[in-house]
């Protein structure tokens, strides 16, 4: 369809690419083809103004005046420079007294814009509550039946549109099968660049070179557009506007505040690698070949890009280690969040929440997003508890991404109690949710001595007796059972009872420390059963043999029932019995 006055697709889409292309496709197209409603959420304003802005110079010039409409009142200005003095156009001076509610003012607003012999487009900026109105609603229906010129007898010289804006509010069931809806996705390279040349351009900062512009737009990444321009301006006005590394640094902890103030993520910038890992060498090099399929030669062998996986073990076994590895490995930035924690008590916060995550990680990829401890958010479901369906909504919108998402963000999700899953949604353990699910079980004693290793060498080589490296084999020995992070905690808190006797670490004080913990693994009942199931469903994560269970609590900690918590050991289920 082809509208008189108005431009073709190919004239009006002209040099646009990637993320200015699909905001056309979403916005400009349907004004094109004659749709007199769009809804837009988003939570840059600036942003969709600036968007509103190119509707006359893309599609058309019939759109002469741009009001934007705010509970406040009516902004109206022109689109394009014509020349026209400041008073040759018309301006919705929509008033407001104390009677008055804000409802009336967008209703009056809307008709005085319908109504009035100018093109132009109307902005309802934060229209969330005003959604609720039906007197509004039935009007803005009305005139998305009629089209664009139904108030001017198909005149084509003067195109009325609305668009309304909301920050989290759903589009009216009424227009939800009428209109176009969008979510303006964060900002990717292309604004970003816009960005960096504005800010540069205020700073009176000469051209950068493509390199450093490039290093820069992708340390922007997952920011809005007012955030990264705030953001970069802070940073080259505390390192007179020059652009090092010691200014990027800076950037880069000004992004982890701010991401951080969501509430819901954390994001990072990790420094460990796979040699930061004891053991766990199948996981290792099964993420070491994911890394090349992302390349585009391996899509052309038609290979599926990783989608990423579920790390199931006991805590303290180093399954967030792993996730901080695989980014630091490949040279990502990696956000992190627990979906407990998007879970919000708010009618419709949750799907927002993770609406939010997943937006900020596709405009952040490639990157790595770690949902941790994935189980918890499950709490209760499988035994008939419930929360309205909205935590089963939230991941299951959550595990659709997973599937249907083409960003290359390589999720890894962790858990410690796989049962909570298989009871409660046995549907995120189906095969092709993740490329693998793995058990990361218990160091063997190779393991273990290599995670003695590893945390040693943490220490400055002067702190430390020669003998204790040539005893590494005997505390590999020590307290079968050990975790990960038990052990690394053992090594810390000798080195730190040396440091105050005034003495170098010796073997007496680190096998004192090992022998000394009582492992967590003891007081779990069930671990053998469960290693017998992981075996069918899971991947082991290593290939060493894991560590038996030899100590023996006298209570066991069990079930959510506060009265059945700590059960004596002695009266263990068979089922049990091998623990």
């Amino acid at each position: 369809m082809i509208i008189m006055n108005f431009k073709t697709y190919e004239e009006a889409s002209e040099g646009l690419e990637d993320e200015h292309l699909e905001i056309f496709d979403n916005i400009l197209l349907p004004v094109l083809t004659g749709q007199s409603l769009v809804h837009i959420r988003t939570h840059e304003e600036s942003r969709l103004v600036g968007i509103c802005e190119t509707i006359s110079s893309r599609v058309s010039d019939k759109f002469r005046v741009l009001h934007v409409l705010t509970e406040a009142g009516v902004e109206s200005s022109l689109l394009l420079d014509s020349g026209a003095d400041d008073e040759d156009f018309s301006r919705l001076n929509i008033g407001r007294t104390n009677e008055e509610t804000s409802a009336n003012i967008h209703t009056r607003a809307l008709e005085s814009f319908l109504s009035s012999n100018e093109g132009g487009i109307l902005l309802v900026m934060g229209a969330d509550s005003v959604c609720r109105r039906n007197d509004f609603i039935r009007r803005l229906k009305i005139h998305a039946k009629l089209g664009l010129f139904a108030e001017n007898d198909d005149d084509e010289t003067n195109p009325k549109l609305v668009i309304l804006h909301t920050i989290s509010a759903d589009t009216p069931d009424t227009l939800s099968r009428t209109i176009q809806n969008y979510d303006l996705p964060m900002p990717r390279d292309g604004t970003l660049t816009a960005v960096v040349k504005g800010v540069c351009y205020d700073s009176n900062i000469p051209q950068l070179e493509p390199e450093i512009q490039v290093q820069w737009v992708r340390a922007l990444r997952g920011l809005t557009s007012i955030e990264a321009g705030r953001a970069l301006t802070q940073a080259l006005t505390v390192h007179n506007n020059a652009f090092n590394d010691d200014s990027l640094l800076y950037l880069q902890s000004l992004k982890r505040n701010l991401i951080q103030q969501t509430g819901i993520m954390e994001f990072h910038e990790p420094s460990t690698s796979f040699q930061d890992i004891g053991g766990l060498d199948f996981i290792i090099e099964d993420l070491k070949m994911r890394r090349s399929e992302f390349e585009l030669e391996a899509q052309d062998a038609g290979i599926k890009a990783p989608k990423g996986c579920l790390l199931v073990g006991l805590p303290g076994t180093g399954k967030s280690l792993i996730a901080q590895s695989v980014a630091g490995e490949w040279h990502l930035p990696m956000l992190e969040f627990n979906m407990a924690n998007v879970l919000d008590g708010l009618v419709g916060a949750s799907e927002q929440n993770i609406k939010k995550v997943l937006a900020v990680a596709e405009s952040m990829a490639p990157c790595v997003l770690m949902v941790d401890e994935i189980d918890k958010a499950l709490t209760g479901l499988g035994s008939g508890g419930g929360d309205s369906g909205v935590t089963r909504r939230v991941i299951g919108s959550f595990l659709t991404w997973l599937n249907d998402r083409k960003s290359h963000v390589y999720v890894i999700a962790t858990a410690n109690d796989l049962q909570e899953i298989a009871t409660a949604m046995p549907e995120m353990l189906r095969k092709g949710r993740w490329d693998d699910i793995w058990w990361v079980d218990l160091p063997g004693k190779d393991t273990r001595r290599h995670i003695i290793e590893i945390h040693l060498g943490k220490i400055p080589s002067n702190r430390i007796e020669k003998s204790v490296w040539d005893a590494i084999d005997s505390f590999s020995n020590l307290n079968e059972g050990i975790t990960g992070a038990e052990l690394a905690s053992a090594v810390n808190e000798a080195n730190r009872l040396s440091f105050h006797e005034g003495k170098l670490l010796n073997i007496e004080q680190l096998e004192k420390s090992i022998s000394s913990i009582k492992p967590l693994a003891s007081g779990i009942r069930g671990l053998n059963m469960t290693r017998q199931w992981m075996k069918d469903f899971a991947r082991p994560a290593s290939s060493s043999e894991p560590a038996k269970i030899k100590s023996k609590p006298k209570y066991y900690l069990s079930g959510l029932d506060a009265a059945r918590n700590f059960i004596p050991s002695s009266e263990k289920s068979r089922n049990d019995k091998n623990d």
